[in-house]
């Protein structure tokens, strides 16, 4: 769910009896994937909330320059000088030399008359996160992956995790310091007057909030919190270091209902499922738009448009007509209600699939629908318009139209949109590359990357998936050495011209 421009492709990498990889890598940074597959198991990341850092400050010792006092002591601080040598663009040569300052339990970011200010980091001076990356698209089984996640540089997202005997499994990645303290957040440090305020030990990976083999058979996550992974396995918030919150917005909800049921998928069905295009939030809110708009005074135009939100199949398909009245009615109503509470119940523990739901504030929902039937035709030309014609895939020659939405309208195909000057929206982002995988004697999978391999408009490979991205089509995953014979357009080796 990054930009378009961020500068993944999807690669294949073979190196006999070493390393069978295939998955999205960055320009420069073949340690770095979002996810991928080996001939034994997959993984993939999506961001999380966790926190492998604290700030701290320390009181300066007034009778020494470059001191703390810790414990009651006066603690010199260490430096390192580092020199650097450089060429401008002119041509121009020389070096630059600086010294940084750090304690024994981290570097310094800041110092005053009277405070020394460090970041202590879970990660600090560990060099290792190529090498955990390597490790996981190594492993063949769930003991090797879990192996090298314990290597611990990698402090950071949700890991989904499959393979080819079974195991299904979500880690929340984190440095999970043991915090003496409560969180100073980002913007407060730890006043530390001794060692024992400042965290000495991490948990180990074990700990860490974990779901394996849940009922149901499922695991997922889509940027919240890990206590709902599974609907039918939610984890307790009881850990002994900094989790985020529970959490479980629109789209997480709208992932659950894909899949917490009783159903056998079939790699096809998976493709299939993925691309729903439901908006969850009208089906939370449009019962009580619609009651809104039964006891208004309607009539005319906006009593037909009443008549079609009302027939509105509530997904935003590239033929769904409705869907763009809707979001315009949302915003209006967002807009109006300021900061005042949006549903009639907003979410809840209590009830985690189920909520938000419900509008806050009926009178407020008909007055905003009343200004968002004109507003749409002075955008778009209709309050009837398609989403598709309003909201476009355009790379190189490809225009076409394209469904999804943004995750907070409950979309599950999340679409970055941006107003292009003819009045239409452009996706610049959201969904990119997408790859579903079924571990088979040999994998068979099906990707797609729909900003293509290449950010040079001239390459044939600039634009050549917009379309069927914008189709929800994805194309087969050459695996095997018959599959990539049969695939290769080209051939290279270093030292060599490229030949086809």
């Amino acid at each position: 769910h990054l930009n378009w421009n961020a500068g993944y492709y999807e690669a294949h990498i073979r190196v006999p009896g070493v390393l069978d990889f295939y998955g999205d890598f960055r320009v420069g940074g073949p340690f770095t994937t979002i996810g991928g597959f080996n001939p034994h198991l997959g993984f993939a990341t999506t961001n999380n909330a966790s926190r492998s850092h604290e700030f701290y400050a320390f009181r300066n010792d007034p009778a020494r320059s470059d001191a703390i006092l810790l414990d009651g002591i006066s603690t010199p601080l260490t430096h390192d000088t580092v020199t650097v040598a450089w060429q401008d663009s002119t041509g121009q040569q020389g070096s630059t030399t600086h010294t940084f300052a750090r304690t024994a339990f981290g570097p310094v970011i800041h110092r005053d008359r009277d405070f020394t200010y460090i970041v202590r980091m879970a990660t600090d001076g560990d060099a290792r996160a190529g090498e955990q990356w390597l490790a996981l698209m190594r492993a063949r089984n769930l003991r090797e992956w879990q192996d090298a996640m314990r290597i611990g540089a990698r402090t950071t997202s949700n890991f989904t995790y499959a393979d080819r005997d079974g195991n299904v499994m979500l880690v929340w990645m984190t440095g999970a310091p043991i915090f003496p303290h409560p969180s100073g957040g980002d913007s407060v440090a730890i006043l530390a007057h001794g060692t024992g305020q400042v965290w000495q030990r991490r948990a180990p990976f074990d700990q860490y909030p974990t779901i394996l083999n849940p009922a149901g058979g499922y695991v997922r996550n889509e940027n919240d919190s890990p206590h709902y992974t599974n609907a039918r396995a939610i984890l307790r918030h009881d850990f002994p270091f900094e989790v985020e919150a529970p959490r479980l917005r629109f789209r997480s909800q709208h992932g659950i209902q894909l899949l917490d049921n009783d159903r056998t998928f079939s790699l096809e069905d998976v493709v299939a499922t993925k691309h729903s295009m439901r908006m969850l939030l009208a089906d939370r809110v449009k019962p009580d738009l619609l009651r809104a708009l039964a006891r208004a005074p309607l009539a005319g135009e906006l009593a037909a448009a009443r008549d079609l939100l009302a027939a509105w199949d509530n997904t935003v398909a590239a033929t769904s007509r409705g869907g763009m009245l809707f979001e315009v009615w949302w915003n209006r109503y967002r807009q109006v209600m300021d900061a005042r509470a949006l549903h009639a119940a907003e979410w809840s523990e209590a009830a985690p699939l189920d909520t938000p739901t419900g509008l806050a504030d009926l009178d407020v929902a008909a007055e905003a629908f009343a200004w968002a039937v004109p507003e749409t035709v002075r955008r778009y030309g209709a309050w009837n318009v398609a989403w598709g014609d309003v909201n476009r895939v355009r790379r190189g020659s490809v225009d076409v139209p394209v469904g999804g939405c943004s995750g907070a309208l409950g979309c599950f195909r999340v679409l970055t949109l941006t107003n292009a000057p003819d009045g239409k929206r452009v996706a610049g982002g959201g969904d990119g590359w997408v790859i579903a995988v079924e571990f088979s004697p040999e994998p068979r999978a099906y990707s797609v990357l729909a900003y293509g391999q290449s950010t040079d408009p001239s390459s044939p490979w600039h634009a050549n998936q917009a379309e069927m991205f914008a189709n929800n089509e994805m194309k087969p995953v050459a695996w095997t050495e018959a599959e990539i014979a049969r695939a290769t357009m080209q051939h290279y080796r270093p030292g060599e011209r490229p030949h086809r």
